[in-house]
């Protein structure tokens, strides 16, 4: 009895620290810059509500309006592809007209997988008026001089559009979000001066720093969290005929509940597919992380593809790859993800140009243990022959 009251007054005390840091954690906005161009929106918007400025995609929110890829070293435009991967870890990402320009240069072949397609157009005058709660002055910001976006993508929610025309757009990417600002209201408020869009900047802002899980949804988590957890490492009888018990539910679903016909008419088993179709593998971890899913969930749509005959798996070291069936498709996952690494994608590269195993670990400062490590790796999966190094 005194070690579950101890049990239980820990986890209110979690709670309540949790339930504290929730407005705050939700609530830290950082505005990129890349240019001195940026910089006088940045003062403008600073001057209504707290935004930091940083040159880094960190905070709860990242507002990132006009990263202009011609003004950006190489350097920096690491940050484009930074931030989908904040968005896929649970942020919400703000960008704007020249930021999704520029993500389309840097980051295609992300923007495709997550199902992002855009086309830069004009359309005159785009009367952009508040709605669904937004609270600023209209505005007319012509597209012809500054141009807008036409995008597309799986689930995406049209916040505030005008007149066939989406203005703000919400896209959800991972566990978080991207939110798109089809206009480019940098360029436009430099020209005009408009507290107009100072005023639409800000309250998409605060729409967004505000958003988070309500209260009564954070506590149901953590408590619901910290029964699994007992569950799970308990020595009371009970709890452990339950962990016997439960194993077996994902397997019994996948198994007997899905028939082969109709693996693709669930939506996210399908999103699930045709994302390991385009990019040529995937792993639990990865879908889970994508997908804004439990990594028992991912393993149970990953595994009905596979027993539909739609995916293969293959064990590499202590990690298990999906991807489409065929000896040829097996390669090219294998290859693609052992390249994955970065130390292992540079000692491959100087080894199929020649490099012997010693060469290439004084060429990267690496011990020639380490070098032949990596070597052993590579020849182990076939992805070079024995010959080689």
């Amino acid at each position: 009895m005194v070690g579950n009251r101890s049990f239980f007054i820990s986890l209110g005390t979690v709670l309540l620290v949790l339930l504290m840091a929730s407005p705050i954690i939700a609530g830290t906005v950082t505005y990129l810059y890349s240019d001195s161009g940026d910089i006088p929106l940045y003062r403008a918007i600073s001057n209504k509500t707290t935004v930091a400025l940083s040159e880094n995609p960190e905070g709860g929110v990242i507002l990132a309006i006009d990263l202009n890829y011609g003004f950006m070293n190489e350097s920096s435009r690491e940050t484009l592809p930074a931030l989908l991967k904040e968005a896929q870890k649970g942020k919400t990402v703000i960008v704007g007209l020249n930021t999704l320009r520029s993500l389309t240069v840097e980051a295609p072949t992300t923007l495709r997988l997550l199902g992002i397609s855009v086309n830069f157009t004009t359309a005159g005058i785009v009367e952009v008026k508040p709605k669904n709660g937004f609270k600023f002055k209209a505005f007319g910001y012509d597209s012809d001089v500054y141009g807008v976006a036409m995008i597309k993508a799986p689930h995406e929610k049209v916040i505030i559009n005008s007149s066939g025309i989406p203005v703000l757009v919400e896209i959800p990417v991972g566990k978080g979000k991207l939110v798109v600002l089809t206009i480019n209201p940098s360029a436009y408020y430099l020209d005009t001066k408009n507290p107009a869009v100072v005023d639409f900047i800000v309250a998409v802002i605060e729409y967004y720093s505000k958003e988070g899980l309500p209260l009564t949804a954070v506590a149901a988590a953590v408590i619901l969290s910290a029964g699994a957890a007992y569950a799970t490492f308990s020595n009371n009888p009970h709890a452990e005929k339950f962990r016997r018990w439960i194993k077996w539910i994902p397997l019994a679903i996948g198994r007997f509940m899905i028939p082969p016909e109709k693996v693709l008419k669930n939506k996210t088993r399908e999103s699930i597919y045709r994302y390991i179709e385009a990019k040529g593998y995937s792993t639990v971890v990865d879908v889970a992380s994508t997908f804004s899913i439990s990594r028992t969930n991912a393993r149970w749509h990953l595994n009905v593809l596979k027993r539909a005959g739609l995916l293969d798996e293959t064990t590499i070291q202590n990690t298990t790859i999906y991807h489409p069936p065929g000896r040829e498709n097996r390669q090219k996952a294998v290859r693609a993800f052992l390249l994955e690494n970065k130390i292992r994608r540079e000692i491959y590269n100087l080894l199929i140009r020649g490099k012997s195993i010693s060469d290439i670990a004084r060429t990267l400062g690496l011990s020639k243990s380490t070098v032949h490590h990596h070597v052993s790796v590579l020849r182990e999966y076939g992805v070079v022959g024995n010959e080689e190094g």
